[in-house]
């Protein structure tokens, strides 16, 4: 004589939450929710919920917060289901991020190609961003030389480096073969141009600002371009070019995130657009972010 098999469905449901669900914590509840459409069921009942999130978080026993709770979709579940468990940051290098990325980068002395190169870095969770590109590393066949007067730009007056400012474009584009996006890192033009007597060497400096990992949090990618005296003391040549990503208290990015930004400015989250500057905007920007670092330096002393 065969036996019919007992379901879970066969125990009457006031039997299943009054004397199995009500003896289980929070995340006991939730996972056992997941079991199946007829425990998800049993297991939303608002009185399960409202004593497990009133001993977790006692505070929320206050009129108005119970209030708000009330509001929720399924009331003290999701309220659960929200704070359980807490928030946190993912301090390793998620799966899908290169290991690898792709530097392009192109320098313009007015309408001439004056240097242009391609290098690949290494970006590791811990180590700080910097990435160097030299004379030496150029793609060949493009003219190295900048034709101007070198007398007027070492130690440079405000006319010729005003001049260098106008005159000189770079862009620096960063390409995730892993994720197929692309973003210029480059303000174009420079924001700062200065001539250095003791190197004999002009700097150009280009920035972007962009939101940091956190959306509050604002980071600075900064290109260094140095010019040196060309062969037989004629014209400019590019010796070295530098990026590193800073934040407001100065530190560089580590690689991990560098990887968020460049991921947060290619998807173009938290107000970054694509659109073509003028110089005014451009100094506007960088301006920002100074007296940001200014603030937040004021800020860590009181503190």
């Amino acid at each position: 004589m065969s036996v019919a098999s007992t379901t879970l469905t066969d125990i009457h449901p006031d039997i299943i939450q009054t004397n199995i669900l009500t003896r289980l914590d929070g995340p006991s509840l939730s996972n056992t929710a997941t079991a199946s459409s007829y425990l998800n069921t049993l297991c939303s009942d608002h009185t399960l919920w409202s004593p497990i999130a009133r001993s977790t978080w006692p505070s929320i026993t206050h009129p108005h917060v119970d209030h708000i709770i009330s509001t929720f979709p399924a009331g003290y579940r999701s309220f659960f289901d929200y704070s359980f468990p807490s928030l946190t940051t993912n301090d390793s290098c998620p799966s899908h991020y290169p290991s690898e990325l792709v530097s392009a980068v192109d320098i313009h002395y007015q309408n001439a190609v004056v240097y242009s190169a391609v290098k690949l870095f290494k970006c590791t969770c811990s180590d700080s961003v910097s990435v160097n590109l030299n004379e030496s590393e150029q793609v060949h066949g493009i003219p190295r030389s900048i034709d101007v007067t070198v007398n007027e730009i070492v130690g440079a007056d405000n006319a010729t480096l005003s001049h260098l400012k106008e005159s000189m474009k770079l862009s620096w584009i960063i390409i995730d073969p892993v994720q197929k996006r692309v973003c210029n890192l480059s303000s174009v033009r420079p924001v700062i141009a200065r001539g250095d007597w003791q190197t004999n060497e002009t700097h150009l400096r280009f920035v972007k600002v962009l939101p940091g990992c956190n959306p509050n949090e604002m980071v600075q990618c900064r290109i260094c371009l140095t010019l040196g005296v060309g062969e037989r003391g004629v014209g400019l040549n590019v010796k070295e070019v530098i990026l590193k990503v800073r934040d407001l208290d100065s530190c560089c990015l580590n690689g991990i995130e560098f990887l968020r930004v460049i991921e947060g400015a290619t998807m173009e989250e938290n107000n970054v657009l694509k659109k073509v500057v003028d110089d005014d905007e451009r100094l506007k920007s960088y301006m920002v972010f100074k007296k940001m670092k200014r603030e937040r330096k004021e800020w860590v002393k009181k503190k």
